[in-house]
């Protein structure tokens, strides 16, 4: 990401991250949400998960996904905790050499 200065020239940002990723290994079953003929045609990817944090992650996917998609993703049981699933939005899908890199930022869980 870029920022632009007041003179209008572009300066490299720092991460802009509000909470640190932690690199996974881990395959999730996603579950496409969406209305779309794509989301119908292909409605569950799996997904090679490649870090994650509190609200969001990083994934590699055979399928390409649109940005802005809505997905729900369940990630399995492993080292003693339970599986779990969380509901997110696609904000990016790059194509890459293992498929496409997708990054989810997670829907926000309400106040209790």
């Amino acid at each position: 990401m870029l920022l632009l200065r007041r003179d209008n020239t572009e300066a490299p940002s720092a991460d802009l991250r509000m909470f640190a990723r932690k690199e996974q290994k881990m395959i999730a079953e996603a579950h496409r949400l969406d209305h779309s003929i794509i989301a119908h045609r292909e409605p569950r990817l799996r997904l090679a998960v490649r870090d994650m944090s509190v609200n969001g992650m990083s994934a590699f996917s055979q399928q390409p996904v649109q940005k802005g998609e809505h997905i729900g993703v369940s990630f399995p049981a492993e080292g003693g905790q339970r599986a779990w699933g969380a509901y997110g939005r696609v904000v990016r899908c790059e194509p890459s050499a293992l498929g496409y890199r997708v990054a989810v930022q997670f829907d926000p869980l309400p106040a209790a």
